[in-house]
């Protein structure tokens, strides 16, 4: 199967190291099963277990969901599931909302645990699981390890965790060797490679089945234990599970059990076919050399594949450059909300790409956000998708863990404002009316035949992988019906007879589990295009492969943050407008002239956006009127704003950036220009005090340390926080450190744009 892919993208004109790239990350070429990628597949599984689960409790116990952040509620939920055994007493707290979610949780627990051993591991299943137990290291090290010894030993049911022990002797041993490994991550015995051992890449079938667990004596002593050496809760304990078991089934669906072995056996197919080639020498030579799969793009991206390369290598020093970068983007995405009025764009964009017109999808996304987040039925339907429900598990999982990464010190605020921001609302939203959008699309589509529909939809379709034949299957679901729409939910695929699913699969119970995995991987991606986020190719882009916790990850985490949206914006959304339907294998020139319509609606839809938010933005501030916008500098900054060129449109378009940083500190990241910053008001701090600088030109550094203090403060920069902080407060600190500066700015503005301030009469420096 993979090597027909390869072939296939190889066919269309593709690099061999980008057909491999492209069963990864997926490619924006419009080849047959393009998108058929492992990033795909970790989003479909995802939707499979995260969202049909709140999708269940949505829908028979809706109250729940805004219970699950509940301290108490979650303790109950533990000893509920630590109660689903032989032997065990289930109802044993009292509470039936407990009893139920612990039920829910074991069964798509459960599901996770099949489907990993359908895919070729050997998972056994535990009674009374009460999901993962979690290990803060710093609290670790701070108790020191005899005391965590001494501590942890009377909580374990001893028997369980140490069958093959008999001696307290040899099980402090063995416990002392376990603190070692979950404080400095690497194993307390000696590995085959300090051996001297060939070692062999790891099988992940094997691997998952490998494991000493540590089984606490009951519900109490896991929560104690977790209390006071642990972080997170139940939730978020069973949502990193699902997660994790989602990334690790998209691996072996695609490669296989040991997708490491796959992936080297794919390389050197290659790199033999290329040597056995007509090519020339020197293009061999160079066509190897991109085939290098322990270093460079195709060993980072299968490290982001299999979820190595969000491993911090030194924990500490991660945690310091993640709480470093939280408060950057507390301090400097305080409009982000407004900033993103581009996602309605994106969405026409890609609903144009399907072909059902730019407006019809810019104009639903537009009324999905007047309606609000999702409720009832609604939000069934949006979370059996998929989506929607990101804010909701952030609010829950974010404060007690990271989802990506180490666990920051700063989690807990960081979650607190994004909600207060609006952006966690805002990209809730989005992503839930835009698969609703999808789902319904397809629902009413599927009223025509394969060879009768639009050849956009077709295209696209195809790029998933959906032929004739799963189409027609598709058309024999039964569809939900809600105020007259159609929507299409992977879970109905279930209930297809055999004949609808013969020839999908080598039974018919493969057949519908391949359909619905299909479905879900289409909606997951091409809601992907309608609101952009970082993916694994742009996630490649901005990291490098690198590991955090090391001197390069660290440092290069610093110098692409803010990036990540933009590049992913032009890798996906402007990589899929060129080339999209009709713009494929016709050379440049048709290419081009066939992409220009998508391209062009894009760019013009996106400088819309940008106006807007500009002007809202200087709303905000107290500015009036709108700037011109027939202006080519209002245009060009809109287009900028918009997101159309990104962070290179502070390049473009002038020598300072939207966050008041030069070019270089644009480049460097925020953190770096913030302290590049600090070093040029120390300097000038210092020429003032010995006099090499006097009058206003002294009084300088006053300005720019106040200018740096709330460029740098977290949530001061909230869009509806500062104006107010500006009118009652700030201007007056301005002022007084820099007597006329309301002057100066006023006059500033008056001559750049043309504005005014309405509220200027009522300021004390007219």
């Amino acid at each position: 199967r993979l090597d027909k892919s390869i072939s296939t993208f190889m066919a269309a004109g593709m690099r061999p190291d980008k057909a491999i790239l492209a069963l990864m990350e997926g490619t924006q070429k419009g080849v047959e099963g393009g998108r058929n990628s492992v990033s795909a597949l970790t989003g479909a599984y995802e939707s499979r277990y995260i969202g049909s689960m709140m999708a269940e409790i949505q829908k028979e116990r809706p109250h729940l969901v805004s219970m699950l952040r509940d301290k108490r509620f979650d303790d109950d939920i533990l000893r509920e599931m630590g109660e689903l055994r032989d032997g065990g007493k289930p109802g044993i707290t009292g509470n039936k909302d407990a009893q139920y979610v612990a039920k829910v949780f074991a069964t798509y627990a459960e599901l996770s645990r099949t489907d990993l051993n359908r895919l070729g591991a050997s998972i056994g299943k535990l009674d009374g699981w009460s999901g993962p137990q979690t290990h803060d290291d710093l609290k670790l090290i701070a108790a020191g390890k005899e005391t965590w010894v001494s501590s942890v030993l009377p909580r374990l049911d001893l028997v369980r965790t140490f069958p093959d022990l008999n001696t307290r002797a040899e099980v402090e041993e063995a416990l002392s060797g376990i603190y070692d490994t979950l404080v400095t991550g690497f194993p307390n015995k000696p590995t085959p490679k300090e051996m001297g051992q060939r070692v062999n890449p790891a099988n992940l079938a094997k691997r998952l089945g490998k494991s000493r667990v540590l089984h606490f004596r009951d519900a109490e002593a896991a929560l104690a234990y977790r209390d006071e050496f642990g972080h997170g809760n139940t939730v978020s304990g069973m949502i990193g599970h699902l997660r994790n078991a989602a990334r690790v089934a998209a691996n072996m669906e695609q490669f296989g059990p040991n997708p490491e072995v796959m992936f080297g056996a794919i390389v050197d197919t290659l790199k033999r076919k290329i040597k056995e080639s007509d090519l020339s020498p020197a293009e061999k030579t160079k066509q190897m050399q991109k085939l290098a799969s322990d270093a460079g793009p195709l060993r980072h991206a299968m490290d982001i594949a299999m979820g190595t390369a969000n491993r911090p290598v030194h924990v500490t020093a991660a945690k310091i450059g993640t709480d470093i970068r939280a408060v950057q983007s507390m301090a400097k995405l305080g409009g982000a909300v407004i900033s993103s009025m581009s996602d309605t764009v994106t969405t026409g964009v890609a609903s144009m790409m399907r072909g059902s017109g730019f407006w019809k999808g810019f104009v639903s996304q537009l009324d999905g956000i007047r309606e609000g987040h999702p409720k009832g039925e609604f939000a069934e339907i949006s979370y059996l998708l998929g989506e929607g429900f990101d804010g909701i598990i952030g609010h829950i999982v974010n404060p007690a863990a990271a989802v990506d990464g180490p666990v920051g010190r700063l989690s807990k605020m960081q979650e607190t404002f994004f909600r207060w921001n609006g952006l966690s609302w805002w990209t809730d939203i989005q992503r839930a009316t835009a698969g609703r959008m999808i789902s319904a699309e397809m629902g009413m589509r599927a009223k025509m035949p394969y060879a009768e529909l639009p050849a956009n939809y077709r295209h696209v379709l195809g790029l998933h992988n959906i032929d004739a034949a799963k189409w027609e299957a598709i058309r024999k679901v039964a569809f939900r019906e809600v105020n007259g729409n159609a929507y299409v939910t992977p879970e109905l695929v279930r209930d297809l007879p055999d004949d609808a699913v013969s020839g999908l699969g080598k039974t018919a119970d493969d057949g519908r589990r391949e359909l619905e995995m299909t479905l879900r991987r289409f909606f997951a991606d091409e809601t992907s295009y309608a609101v952009i986020e970082t993916d694994a190719r742009s996630r490649r882009t901005t990291t490098w492969g690198t590991r955090p916790g090391t001197l390069a990850g660290e440092g290069i985490r610093f110098i692409m943050q803010f990036k990540g949206f933009p590049i992913a914006f032009a890798q996906r959304t402007f990589g899929r407008a060129r080339n999209g339907p009709g713009s494929s294998g016709r050379g440049f020139v048709a290419n081009t002239a066939a992409s220009l319509p998508h391209i062009g609606a894009l760019m013009a839809g996106m400088t819309m956006a940008g106006y807007a938010s500009m002007t809202m933005k200087d709303m905000a501030k107290g500015y009036w009127p709108p700037r011109n916008p027939f202006d080519p500098a209002t245009i060009g900054a809109a287009f900028v704003q918009g997101g159309a060129a990104g962070i290179y449109g502070d390049f473009l378009f002038g020598q300072v950036n939207r966050f008041g940083s030069g070019v270089l500190e644009t480049a460097a990241g925020p953190a770096i220009g913030s302290a590049a910053d600090l070093i040029t008001l120390l300097l000038k701090t210092r020429d003032a005090a010995i006099g090499k600088i006097t009058g206003e030109e002294a009084k300088a550094p006053y300005a720019d340390a106040l200018n740096l203090a709330l460029g740098t403060t977290p949530f001061v920069n909230l869009f509806y926080l500062r104006p107010a902080l500006d009118y009652l407060f700030l201007d007056s600190v301005r002022e007084a450190v820099s007597p006329g500066y309301m002057k100066r700015q006023t006059k500033r503005r008056k001559a750049d744009y043309g504005q005014t301030k309405p509220y200027k009469s009522l300021t004390p420096f007219n």
